[in-house]
């Protein structure tokens, strides 16, 4: 009998530890690649984050978006054929910690962006922008900064899984002391910078780079400060070229 008890823990345990799925239409975010969604995202991640964690799924679709902020035990999945957009406003743009971006974070724990979907920064568009702006003398110092597509620091156990990455303004990710990192099968293709590299990392711990292609004008990745515990495998640039620890 004991033998039974402990068989059906054992089977029951995984669907109970599995994470929740809540369409992120069930927060009013919009589709139709028009609507402003920042708030609506942000009230799911939120109510996710408060109760138990989870996964906010996306479905085919473009959604338009601010900066968004990504809280523990919360994933964003990006199902294929599902864009999340960034504004093409600077206005519409803040920071968690240091970073500013589409996704951003800051000492959260158990984050991850997942799926076949894709992250567009619609760069070129945003970089016309804030160059109009400061000609006209519109644009304050504190907003001349670009953002990236994913920023996160201060983070630990931070998954970023299988999802495409476009047309960023500057970089597109930068990870700033984060722990237990692990980047894997993204596709990153970006061309309108050549001041910003694909990746930064800076002073991060046990990080894994695995089965990523990275296209940029730029270096592909910069490490900067200490770079602990590091796998990279299997991760290449536009010409072919394996990425290493390049400090």
């Amino acid at each position: 009998m004991n033998h039974i008890k402990i068989l059906i823990i054992v089977f029951i345990l995984p669907f109970s530890l599995s994470a929740k799925d809540y369409n992120a239409s069930l927060f009013g975010v919009k589709s139709d690649g028009l609507t402003l969604n920042t708030r609506s995202i942000q009230k799911g991640i939120d109510f996710i984050s408060e109760n138990g964690g989870g996964r906010l799924v996306f479905y085919v679709g473009r959604y338009l978006t601010g900066s968004i902020k990504l809280k523990s035990n919360v994933t964003i999945k990006l199902e294929e054929g599902a864009v999340l957009v960034g504004s093409s406003s600077i206005y519409d743009y803040n920071s968690s910690g240091s970073i500013k971006a589409i996704i951003c974070a800051d000492g959260q724990e158990n984050i991850g962006i997942s799926g076949k979907g894709v992250i567009e920064g619609r760069g070129a568009l945003l970089l016309k922008n804030m160059n109009d702006l400061n000609t006209k003398g519109f644009l304050l110092d504190s907003l001349t900064k670009q953002p990236v597509l994913l920023g996160f620091s201060n983070c630990t156990g931070v998954q970023i899984d299988s999802v495409n990455m476009t047309d960023a303004a500057g970089a597109v990710q930068v990870f700033d002391k984060c722990n237990n990192l692990s980047i894997a099968t993204v596709v990153v293709k970006s061309r309108n910078n050549a001041e910003f590299p694909g990746v930064i990392f800076i002073e991060n711990k046990k990080v894994q780079l695995l089965n990523t292609y990275i296209e940029v004008t730029g270096k592909p990745v910069q490490w900067i400060g200490d770079a602990k515990e590091i796998v990279i495998e299997k991760t290449i640039d536009s010409t072919g070229t394996k990425i290493d620890i390049t400090l």
